[in-house]
């Protein structure tokens, strides 16, 4: 009984949002290019991180608050990929999937009727889907990683709105240890997407 009580304030609450101010929803999809910022573990001295990229593909909603600042969830499937090289010991690369949840202050700056330019930031939730693993490594006590299932990290960006498409870069860091084993690893993303405003 709670739970669908909580629910329908809810979905009252969005309601009420959706008359009372602006609401927009559109999609969008992108690439990105991350490395796994990995901090040696388990004997290995030092660790060598090379970016490499991946993609993604989802939606977003932005909803008006006061003036010129909006918030704007959005909901993406993302798949991150990362290369790191232990020197003479080996090397690994992996991939992450993920459903990301950023929630997102977007902040308009300058408006010319037909194009936009605003800043964007907020806290990102992301649900491990699957991960994988290669590795050359040779350790008695290493036998390979994989990531927690649920992370957090931060972005921080701008971008630019024409008409109803828009296009911005952000910079995406991770705010806590991902790793499940000894190695410490966060990630670090510069993301590029492009959305199309449905209304």
């Amino acid at each position: 009984m709670k739970k669908k009580i909580g629910l329908l304030l809810m979905f009252g609450m969005v309601f009420g949002l959706m008359q009372a101010q602006s609401f927009h929803l559109g999609l969008k999809t992108g690439f990105n290019t991350t490395n796994f910022n990995t901090q040696a573990g388990y004997g290995f001295d030092e660790a060598k991180d090379d970016f490499k990229a991946g993609y993604l593909i989802g939606g977003w909603t932005r909803i008006g608050l006061l003036g010129n600042l909006s918030v704007q969830p959005e909901l993406y499937y993302s798949k991150k990929r990362g290369g790191t090289d232990f020197n003479e010991s080996g090397s690994e690369s992996f991939s992450y999937n993920s459903w990301d949840m950023p929630l997102l202050a977007h902040l308009e700056v300058v408006n010319l009727r037909l194009v936009k330019v605003y800043g964007i930031g907020g806290p990102v939730a992301s649900f491990r889907s699957k991960d994988e693993f290669k590795s050359t490594l040779v350790s008695s006590s290493y036998n390979g990683d994989s990531f927690k299932s649920t992370n957090w990290n931060f972005q921080l960006g701008a971008g630019v709105e024409v008409l109803r498409f828009t296009f911005d870069a952000r910079y995406e860091w991770g705010m806590n240890d991902m790793s499940r084993s000894d190695m410490e690893r966060k990630t670090k993303s510069m993301i590029f997407s492009l959305g199309y405003r449905l209304f």
